[in-house]
């Protein structure tokens, strides 16, 4: 399996919203495609048929759907056949680039989502291979219908009917540290705000385990105001019995911005962003409010 020498993280996120005066641009920060984009938590492999085809070519010069040892491929998916005959199944298999992959207890090689192995997540891109990041000591919640439960963090939410619940995987950012982000809430006001739960790995700071919720909500901001947001100030808030310290940022008198911020576990930071139009207010406050 992939060495483990180096922390590695996971992200999937939210975009960006940068003011300019009254206008507002909609923004990528080192994202490759929006949340509305991404597909959920769950492998879907079998889909990409076309990318990985030209991934396969490429790396071995001929159609994978031939029989013999290497690569194949049916209508469930991709996997990998041995000189015997026999196939990696819920198993690492590093590939003569170098490439890492990791095929399902089916052997089918899983793509294009996160998957929780041997305690540690790891990011598998489009293509299948691991795209080099891993959260460790990080255990994701469980969805129950539209109820998310986390004993590992101890937050739970309750998503109103209505709402929109989006999950997938990707790395994202907060100062030079990668983010883990589980997933996003949209509010069903057709504006597109909504809220998004993401972790940081204190040991991504140059803090190390003595890392605070105060400096990484100084980075935070710093990225805001680079943004074009005016910072309004932070404040101690409870939600859902839980002590967060917050972050309030307003995007031209129309758009609003908040970060709540608390440790978790030994290391981690929970960060719930909610991004939304000054008018989707009392949608925001109705999600806020499920969190318990």
């Amino acid at each position: 399996m992939p060495g483990q020498s180096d922390r590695h993280r996971v992200r999937m996120c939210y975009r960006d919203m940068e003011i300019s005066g009254k206008d507002l641009a909609m923004v990528s920060e080192r994202r490759t495609a929006t949340v509305r984009r991404r597909r959920s938590l769950l492998c879907r492999i079998g889909r990409r048929a076309v990318a990985l085809a030209t991934t396969a070519a490429m790396a071995f010069g001929g159609s994978m759907t031939a029989f013999g040892a290497g690569w194949q491929q049916d209508g469930t998916g991709w996997w990998y056949e041995r000189e015997d005959g026999s196939y990696p199944v819920s198993t690492w298999y590093e590939d003569t680039d170098g490439s890492w992959y990791f095929f399902d207890e089916r052997g089918y090689m899983i793509a294009n989502c996160y998957r929780v192995i041997d305690g540690n997540i790891y990011s598998f891109r489009q293509d299948g291979r691991w795209g080099g990041v891993m959260f460790s000591d990080i255990m994701p919640g469980m969805w129950t219908g539209d109820r998310y439960d986390n004993a590992w963090s101890g937050l739970h939410l309750s998503v109103p009917a209505g709402y929109q619940v989006e999950t997938a995987a990707d790395t994202g950012t907060i100062g030079s540290a990668q983010t883990f982000v589980e997933f996003v809430v949209r509010i069903p006001d057709g504006t597109g705000s909504g809220m998004e739960l993401e972790y940081a790995d204190a040991y991504s700071f140059s803090g190390g385990s003595a890392t605070t919720p105060e400096y990484v909500i100084s980075l935070y901001s710093l990225r805001l105001a680079l943004l074009g947001y005016t910072i309004e100030g932070t404040s101690t808030v409870n939600l859902g019995g839980k002590s967060y310290l917050k972050l309030s940022a307003d995007g031209a008198g129309v758009m609003k911005r908040d970060l709540y911020c608390r440790k978790v576990g030994d290391h981690y930071f929970e960060c719930l962003t909610a991004i939304y139009w000054l008018a989707s207010k009392p949608y925001m406050d109705v999600l806020l409010a499920g969190i318990h």
